[in-house]
């Protein structure tokens, strides 16, 4: 009787609950004039914030949020789903995980009846990457669901969770998807990705942007993550139209060792349930513990602060177009074989005709079985994570803290550093004397982040050098390729000195609630003029600013100053123009002393073409944001402005930007609109891109892919190619990144080659780490560099040189490792990384790794600045 009773009374209160719900919610069949996931229909981002609103308007069980604006200007929205009840007192449960984060001032005791009282919190990103576009439309119709379901379990979720909905965490590229989409419906480009970056600047690259933070859209979903402290987040993507149907956790080897095992677990347990649920409803080709690696911070934020990453990756359509993927076809990636079944991979897909519907179908699964496992064990993952909040403010390993002094080479990557970490939520302290801490002796000022804090293991991960370790395909195999990249520390691409110091120090300093920027100065007018030390990027951003004010500059190159050193002659109106400069960019104008005479540059505003290539390039877009981020000017150029020719008649440099040399001279035919196509354009081979996630339709014939549209194809082409030998030929300078770089460095040219070409990957590979190069000073494309700098190396070149060849930076050792991995070191010992080429009457530099890579390896932006800047100049002499 007993047992009955409480079934009474659940089933009185879920009675309740459903009769709160009585007004009418439209359904996203009404509201779009279609079902979400019907084959070649899509909803634009436009119409489902309308949805979203109206659901929010209709339903007491959803709250809608505009969190604010996408790099393009859209809403950036967020659903908060869960019974009324607990949206009527959201501060509270807020307030209990805040409190839960942090042990230091919760005892277990609080805990428990926290614990007991507290709500499962769950984000929910869809859409990240936007020719994975199901997702976007999946999200209507799971917030449908919830708003309306009186379905007992259902009700269960809402009363025992707080889901966050992230509807798409890339409106911009929702919206440029679907309008790509429709635009070549009917035609042989149907179904094909758009030939531009899917995110303003970051494409693909917007999932690898939880480290720099320097999207909006990052920036928006990392605030909600440290203000709501999730204990799950799941992250909903496609793969390739060959791979599994759908991957889960567990996660293949490497995990980060940052990563608390307790969470490594969770997620282990909770992707294994999460495949089972699907699978238990009939659905085929469910994979776990295959292809993808848990190393890099670039794309996991959420388990470096204490909550869970459940992962599931679908296999592609063409976008909403269906597609033929015979059994036959299937395609193989680390951990699998998808034609073969095994205890990860039990029941394989048997091949057929995929629709967006099926990838909808899976995904919806997902969903519930997560939010069905989130309020089930509501106590137990609101436990776990005070747990792993303890671990982290209670570690039983070192280092103490890291420590960094302001008085840095360049003293603003000091500060960047500082807010990278604070924006993140880490805490940061400030010293208010000088202390001693490891035998090192630091001034006031020093940046302190201690260790024992709760979001330990994002701070440790992103200021420590990464060792990947060895890994092989087999035993004496070649190397088992990262799924993203080995190394990322964020001092080594910013050029600070950080400090691990194992030992537990004292030091006066205060917690910061805000990072104080660096303030710029300029000292009294002088008729002597104005020097500008050049060592930072700042001061070439000020230096591009002052040019295109017409301000009168020089870049000294004789005795008494460093060479680069700014130069700029009293003249008049100059100090308004100054203190803008020193304004914006936080540079220190100092009076120079004594008469400024002797060789030098004459600058002037470069005309700089920044290459755009129809087989969107990540580089491009990386640099990009650089230039527009600072007031770098260029001017974007594609295939058919290349053709056209006369090229020195309008531009100083042109810019090829990492991408394979067959995408820069031949582009594409064909493209498929799912999981990786259009991602990484910094292929080749052995390269990180998809490792063991077939690009979409990769196996399937080309008569089954949608054709690229005439005007995106063709690459530079002969014309072309011919432009830019005529454009070296009359003075130019072109600058090649990272692959670019093979359409110059070749065997046919014995002045300039690629030293690691014809070297198979078992003798050379280095999988995206960060290594150390020395650097030529004197030389312009080096000014204001320091004599070794860390680069970033991803599947790139080394240069050989002989003849008139000038080598800027080079290897000098034959292992130049500083962060991530390496086999085979030698094959740099003594190459170059950074080529000067005379060719004609102009020069190519190139470079053999990323300048650029992903808005955050500042230490070797002014390389590329510098040869920009070079372009614009003329030798001269100051009388």
């Amino acid at each position: 009787m007993k047992k009955l009773g409480i079934l009474f009374l659940l089933a009185l209160t879920f009675a309740t609950q459903a009769g709160a719900q009585a007004k009418h919610v439209t359904t996203p069949a009404e509201q779009f004039g279609f079902e979400p996931g019907t084959d070649r229909k899509l909803a634009d981002w436009k119409e489902l914030v309308a949805y979203y609103q109206k659901v929010a308007s209709q339903s007491d069980r959803v709250r809608f949020q505009v969190l604010g604006k996408t790099m393009e200007g859209r809403p950036f929205v967020m659903l908060t789903v869960s019974s009324p009840e607990n949206l009527a007192h959201l501060a509270e449960y807020k307030e209990i995980v805040t409190k839960l984060s942090d042990p230091r001032t919760t005892s277990p005791a609080e805990a428990k009846s926290l614990i007991a009282k507290g709500k499962t919190v769950m984000i929910i990103t869809f859409n990240i990457h936007s020719t994975e576009i199901a997702s976007s439309q999946t999200a209507p119709l799971f917030l449908y669901r919830m708003a309306t379901s009186n379905d007992p379990e259902v009700l269960n979720e809402l009363k025992n969770t707080i889901l966050l909905l992230i509807p798409s965490q890339n409106p911009d590229g929702e919206q440029l998807v679907v309008d790509w989409y429709k635009k070549t419906l009917g035609t042989p480009a149907e179904g094909s990705s758009p030939p531009v970056l899917y995110a303003k600047y970051v494409g693909h690259d917007d999932n690898r942007d939880w480290v720099g933070l320097t999207q909006l859209e990052t920036q928006h979903t990392a605030k909600v993550i440290n203000e709501w402290h999730p204990q799950i987040l799941y992250d909903l993507h496609q793969q390739g139209a060959n791979a599994p149907r759908l991957y889960l956790p567990p996660w293949v080897d490497p995990i980060d060792p940052n990563v608390d095992p307790l969470l490594v677990f969770s997620m282990n347990a909770l992707g294994m349930r999460t495949a089972h649920d699907v699978a238990s409803t009939g659905k085929t080709g469910v994979l776990v513990h295959g292809v993808y690696d848990f190393w890099s911070p670039l794309r996991d934020y959420i388990s470096l602060h204490n909550g869970l990453r459940i992962l599931t990756e679908s296999a592609s359509a063409n976008l909403a177009s269906p597609i033929d993927m015979p059994f036959d076809r299937l395609g193989t990636g680390i951990g699998y074989d998808a034609k073969v079944a095994a205890w990860n991979f039990p029941s394989p897909w048997m091949g057929g005709v995929w629709h967006m519907g099926d990838i909808v179908a899976y995904q919806m699964d997902a969903l519930e079985s997560l939010t069905r496992s989130a309020a089930i064990d509501r106590e137990q993952f609101l436990s776990d994570f005070y747990k792993v909040s303890d671990h982290a403010v209670h570690p039983v390993s070192g280092p103490y803290a890291y420590v960094f002094s302001p008085k840095q080479v360049d003293p603003a990557m000091a500060v960047k550093l500082a807010k990278t970490l604070f924006d993140a939520g880490v805490e940061v302290r400030q010293s208010t004397a000088p202390f001693e801490a490891g035998g090192k002796s630091y001034p006031e000022g020093t940046y302190i982040v201690e260790l024992d804090q709760p979001f330990r293991a994002f701070a440790k991960t992103v200021l420590e050098r990464q060792k990947y370790p060895d890994m092989r395909e087999y035993p004496g195999g070649p190397p088992q390729r990262p799924y993203d990249v080995a190394g990322t520390t964020l001092p080594l691409f910013y050029g600070v000195e950080a400090d691990a110091v194992d030992a537990k120090f004292t030091a006066p300093a205060k917690l910061l609630s805000s990072i104080t920027p660096l303030v710029g100065h300029v000292a009294p007018p002088s008729s002597k003029g104005y020097i500008l030390n050049d060592m930072s990027n700042s001061s070439l951003y000020a230096l591009f600013s002052l040019l295109s004010e017409g301000v009168k500059t020089y870049r000294l190159t004789g005795s008494g100053y460093a060479p680069g050193t700014i130069y700029i002659p009293a003249q008049p109106g100059l100090e308004p123009k100054l203190e803008a400069a020193a304004k914006r960019f936080a540079v220190d104008f100092k009076p120079a002393t004594g008469t400024v005479s002797g060789s030098a540059l004459e600058m002037r505003t470069p005309r700089v073409a920044l290459y755009k290539s129809w087989t969107a390039s990540l580089d491009e877009g990386w640099t990009r944001f650089v230039f527009d981020t600072n007031g770098v000017p260029y001017k974007t150029v594609v295939d058919a402005d290349m053709r056209k020719g006369h090229l020195k008649d309008q531009f100083d440099a042109i810019i090829l930007p990492d991408n394979s040399p067959g995408a820069i001279l031949s582009g594409r035919a064909f493209g498929g609109g799912g999981g990786r196509a259009g991602g990484r354009a910094r292929g080749g081979a052995g390269s990180a891109a998809g490792a063991g996630a077939p690009a979409a339709n990769a196996a399937s014939e080309r008569g089954n892919m949608p054709q690229v549209p005439p005007e995106y194809r063709g690459g530079l082409g002969p014309e072309g190619t011919a432009a830019l030998k005529e454009f070296l030929s009359e003075g130019g300078i072109v600058i090649v990144q990272n692959k670019a770089s093979d359409v110059y460095a070749t065997s046919d040219d014995p002045t300039f080659q690629n030293a690691l070409e014809g070297v198979p990957p078992r003798d050379f590979y280095c999988p995206g780490s960060i290594l150390q190069i020395t650097v030529d000073t004197s030389n312009p494309i080096a000014f204001g560099s320091t004599p070794t700098v860390p680069v970033f190396f991803e599947t790139g070149p080394t240069f050989k040189l002989s003849g008139d060849a000038k080598s800027v930076g080079h290897y000098t050792s034959d292992h130049p490792l500083l962060s991530g991995w390496i086999l085979g070191g030698q094959h740099l010992d003594g190459t170059s990384a950074i080529a000067d080429v005379p060719v004609g009457k102009g020069q190519v530099i190139a470079f053999g790794f990323v300048p650029m890579y992903r808005g955050l390896s500042e230490v070797t932006y002014k390389f590329v600045l510098n040869a920009m800047l070079y372009s614009g100049s003329t030798p001269t002499s100051i009388q």
